[in-house]
C-alpha cells in the first residue's frame, strides 16, 4: 500500500472535512460532569467528563450560562475541529442541568461529615504570626507555585526563610505526601507558619486537598496553616480546615511574610518621633528648671535679706542687754568693793589697831604667850618685833 505524505494543515483539513460531513456530529447532546470551568472574554470554556473520558467544550456568549464545577449537565451542540490548533471541541448551544456529579457529591458529603465533627469551627482557628522568621511550604518542588512564593518573599523580606517540603499535589500519592509534610513541619520548633499550596485545576486535580486525611492533618497541627489551593473561585476542604484561606500562593506569601523594609521605615520614623519628643521635653524641662531656679534664687535673696535684718535686730538686743547687764554688774561690784574695802585689815590698822603674830601665826589670846616670847606687831605702815615682858 502506497503511503501518502501530507503537511500538517492538509491532514487537519482532511480530518475537519470528514467530521463536518458527518451529520450525526452536527446536532447531538453529551451528558457529563462540568469541570475546569473558566469564563474569558464573555465565553465559557469547560470540560465534560465521566469516569473514563473527558471532552473539551466551548460556549460562545456565556451570559445565560448557569453552571459550576461539579454540576451534572447535558450539553447540546456540535463537534468542531480547529485546523490551526488541531484540536477537537464541542461547540455548546445550550446546557441543561441534570444534577450533581459523583465527585462533587462525595465532596459535599465529606464536608458535611467533617463539619459536624467541628473540624471547621472558627473558634479553633489559630492566629497567623505577624513576624514569621521560618515558613514551611508543602507543595511541588517544580512549577510556578514555589517560585511565586519565593519571589514575593524575597521582595518583602530577604531575611525570611522558606523551607520546602516537596510533595505531589495531584494523583493517588498526593494526599499522603501532603499530610506528611504538615506532620514534618510540626516536628520542627523553628517553623512559625505552614503554607499548603498548589495552582488551580479541576475538581479531580484538587481531589488530594478534599480528603479526610488532609483535613485531619490540618486539624492536628499545632502550627498555624495557610491554605492557598487553586484559584480564587476554587474551594477545597483544605481551605475550610486551615487557619486562613487565601486565593493564591502569592497572596499566601504576602500574608505570611512581614515587610522588612516597611518595618525598618516604621522603626526609623518611630526613632525620629522619639528623638523629637525627647528633645522637645528636655528643652521644656530646661526652661522650667531655669524659671524655678530664678524663682528660688530670688526667694533665697529675699529670705537672706530678711534674715540679715532679723539678725541685726537680735544683735542690737543682745548688745543692749549685755550693756545693761554690765552696768548692773559694775554697780554691784562697786558696792561689794566698798564693803570689801571697809573689811580690809589694813584699813582697820590705819585706825590705830595692830595685828600681833607669834611664829607667823595670828595671836588672838594672851594665853598663847608667856613672858620672854618674841612676837611681831603688824601696823598699818610696817612691822615691829617685840618681847613679852609682862602678861596682865
Amino acid at each position: 500500500m502506497k503511503t501518502i505524505t501530507l503537511s500538517v494543515v492538509q491532514f487537519n483539513t482532511f480530518v475537519k472535512n470528514i467530521l463536518d460531513a458527518e451529520e450525526f456530529l452536527s446536532g447531538l447532546s453529551v451528558y457529563g460532569e462540568v469541570t475546569n470551568l473558566k469564563i474569558s472574554g464573555g465565553h465559557a470554556y469547560f470540560d465534560l467528563k465521566d469516569e473514563s473520558a473527558m471532552l473539551s467544550c466551548v460556549k460562545f456568549g456565556a451570559s445565560d450560562l448557569n453552571i459550576k464545577n461539579g454540576d451534572l449537565v447535558t450539553a447540546f451542540g456540535k463537534v468542531n475541529f480547529y485546523v490551526k490548533s488541531g484540536r477537537l471541541n464541542f461547540i455548546v448551544g445550550r446546557v441543561a442541568q441534570s444534577g450533581l456529579g459523583d465527585l462533587y457529591q462525595r465532596f459535599l458529603l465529606l464536608k458535611e461529615k467533617l463539619e459536624k465533627e467541628g473540624l471547621f469551627r472558627e473558634e479553633i482557628k489559630k492566629a497567623i504570626p505577624r513576624f514569621a522568621k521560618n515558613i514551611g511550604v508543602v507543595t511541588s518542588e517544580t512549577g510556578a507555585v514555589i517560585r511565586d512564593i519565593i519571589h514575593v518573599t524575597r521582595q518583602k523580606n530577604p531575611y525570611t526563610n522558606i523551607i520546602l517540603y516537596p510533595s505531589k499535589v495531584q494523583g493517588n500519592l498526593a494526599e499522603n505526601e501532603l499530610a506528611e509534610g504538615i506532620e514534618y513541619f510540626n516536628t520542627r520548633e523553628d517553623i512559625d507558619t505552614i503554607i499548603v499550596a498548589r495552582g488551580g485545576g479541576s475538581l479531580e486535580d484538587l481531589s488530594p486537598f478534599n480528603t479526610e486525611k488532609i483535613v485531619r492533618a490540618i486539624y492536628k497541627s499545632e502550627k498555624p496553616i495557610i491554605s492557598a489551593v487553586g484559584h480564587e473561585t476554587d474551594f477545597t476542604l483544605c481551605d475550610f480546615a486551615a487557619d486562613l484561606r487565601v486565593p493564591t500562593p502569592s497572596v499566601a506569601a504576602e500574608v505570611a511574610v512581614f515587610d522588612y523594609f516597611e518595618q525598618i521605615k516604621n522603626i526609623s520614623n518611630l526613632n525620629n518621633n522619639i528623638y523629637y519628643f525627647i528633645t522637645k521635653n528636655i528643652k521644656s524641662l530646661k526652661n522650667d528648671i531655669a524659671a524655678v531656679s530664678t524663682s528660688v534664687i530670688d526667694k533665697t535673696k529675699l529670705k537672706l535679706e530678711e534674715s540679715k535684718a532679723e539678725l541685726f535686730l537680735i544683735l542690737k538686743e543682745i548688745e543692749s542687754a549685755v550693756s545693761s547687764n554690765l552696768k548692773q554688774k559694775e554697780a554691784t561690784l562697786s558696792v561689794v568693793s566698798g564693803l570689801i574695802s571697809k573689811m580690809n585689815p589694813l584699813e582697820i590698822l590705819k585706825n590705830g589697831y595692830s595685828l600681833v603674830e607669834k611664829d607667823g601665826k595670828k595671836l588672838s589670846s594672851s594665853k598663847n604667850v608667856k613672858v620672854g616670847d618674841e612676837v611681831t606687831i603688824n601696823l598699818s605702815d610696817g612691822r615691829v618685833d617685840a618681847k613679852i615682858i609682862k602678861i596682865n
